[in-house]
């Protein structure tokens, strides 16, 4: 293994306090011929790998790393949450990644219990010989951006600010799952989608959205709810695209990226008043659209007609 310029986390979001540590990482590995790596746990240790959670599935946040490491190094958090912080330098970054520096952000914390922080970790490169570079954390709206703030956000439906702090629109993703049909009865067909269970998701509402699927893409409402009107039932997550394709949706991944949300889900007198607010919800959508760009897609980049923008 060549000598390597190492940051260490669990990178959940690749958000833009991520993107400026790994930018630095990036730099460093191009001006002094070093190897970047990413040691990436694959979820929030305090979580464990029961979901709701995760702001990107791992294939996606991988791709974006890949767009500033060489090497993604996947951290096994059962076996290092015993080691002290000097066992950890010595064991994971030393022997194992031949590390010569190591780019942090300011919160970082390392070893068991959490009690290595940056102060300790620059002792042990001293010691050991490596240098380590801290980053500040990125400021919006007052405060860091950080993986546990965005989650907050998007779980509250605060899409749009969530996308302000991730650098894009968050992403939710699934299977297009066979329905009852109602919506395409009332006029306005949906695919009903089964979403992939690790990720946070939006509270119930409506949303301004983009998504993409095979050979496809385009804006629609994203509805989120258990339809209060038509009787309730389970929890729903169906998108009404505002130009229907001409093929079924249905056993299809997609992936559908929530822009704003623009209303809160309610129960309605009658279907005709259901279908008079769909109907202003659509003209609403409309008109917002020219407000926000359009997004790269995260899991369809060659085939969405756009070039691959990450972040």
């Amino acid at each position: 293994m060549n000598a390597t310029v190492v940051t260490v986390g669990t990178f959940d979001g690749v958000h833009r306090g991520h993107q400026a540590i790994l930018a630095e990482v990036a730099r460093i590995a191009r001006e002094d011929g070093l190897d970047g790596v990413a040691y990436a746990f694959p979820f929030p240790p305090r979580f464990g790998d029961s979901g709701p959670h995760l702001i990107l599935p791992r294939e996606v946040k991988e791709q974006l790393l890949r767009k500033y490491v060489r090497r993604i190094v996947p951290g096994e958090f059962s076996r290092v949450r015993a080691l002290s912080p000097r066992e950890f330098a010595a064991r994971i970054l030393v022997e194992r990644l031949k590390v010569q520096a190591v780019v942090i952000g300011e919160g970082f914390r390392f070893g068991r219990g959490r009690e290595g922080d940056p102060t300790l970790l620059a002792a042990l490169g001293r010691e050991y010989g490596f240098a380590v570079i801290t980053v500040p954390p990125v400021i919006i709206a007052g405060a860091p951006v950080s993986s546990t703030r965005i989650r907050t956000l998007i779980r509250a439906g605060e899409v749009k600010e969530a996308g302000r702090l991730l650098g894009r629109p968050p992403l939710l993703t699934g299977r297009v799952v066979p329905g009852d049909r109602i919506g395409t009865k009332i006029g306005y067909p949906t695919a009903n989608i089964s979403p992939q269970p690790e990720l946070v998701r939006p509270q119930a509402g409506i949303y301004l959205a983009y998504a993409f699927w095979e050979e496809g893409e385009g804006p629609g409402l994203l509805y989120i709810g258990d339809r209060p009107t038509l009787a309730g039932g389970e929890l729903r997550f169906e998108l009404h695209l505002l130009s229907p394709p001409d093929h079924d949706l249905t056993g299809m991944t997609i992936e559908v990226r929530p822009l704003a949300r623009l209303r809160d889900d309610r129960k309605f007198p009658s279907i005709t008043a259901l279908r008079r607010q769909i109907s202003a919800d659509i003209a609403t959508a409309t008109s917002a659209l020219s407000f926000y760009p359009k997004p790269a897609s995260l899991l369809f980049p060659l085939d969405s007609g756009t070039p691959v923008n990450y972040p």
